[in-house]
């Protein structure tokens, strides 16, 4: 991670990475490592993208960047200003970003469905917005058993 962000600074545009014998702990290193968030810069950090230095663990090194960017997402959404992530922004990047996984389908709710389905504490919270609310609902259809136990994630954002 430190060595990443130091490469950054270089302005490099690529940097190889070896794995130390974990490739998913070190590509998850170095993917977190280079976040930062300047959309609203005026001068913004070169992007460096991270390589796996050889090909022998490139699939736990996949799996590490996954993580990593899945981390990201959430901390972009998290350090975004709310004034430019409204609700509806919200739901509509993830709906972009889960558009491409036929196993996943997401639900943008508007405020008469929530009215609808009588969610008076939700309403209240959003009362405090000039932004209408929205409900997201994500639903995962792909669990490879389908007698597993669902998985459930309940947040806000």
């Amino acid at each position: 991670s430190v060595g990443c962000r130091q490469i950054q600074e270089l302005e490099m545009p690529c940097v190889e990475v070896d794995p130390c014998g974990d490739a998913q702990s070190a590509a998850e290193g170095a993917v977190l490592g280079l976040h930062e968030y300047n959309e609203l810069k005026q001068k913004k950090k070169p992007v460096v993208t991270p390589q796996l230095h050889g090909s022998a663990e490139s699939e736990a090194w996949q799996k590490g960047v996954i993580y990593a960017e899945g981390q990201n997402l959430a901390r972009y959404l998290m350090e975004a200003p709310a004034n430019y992530i409204t609700p509806v922004k919200f739901a509509e990047h993830i709906e972009q970003k889960l558009r491409s996984f036929s196993n996943v389908k997401v639900h943008i709710r508007p405020e008469s469905w929530i009215t609808t389905e009588q969610m008076g504490a939700f309403l209240s919270v959003a009362k405090g917005s000039a932004e209408p609310p929205i409900f997201l609902e994500i639903h995962y259809l792909g669990a490879a058993n389908t007698n597993d136990s669902p998985l459930v994630f309940v947040g806000k954002g």
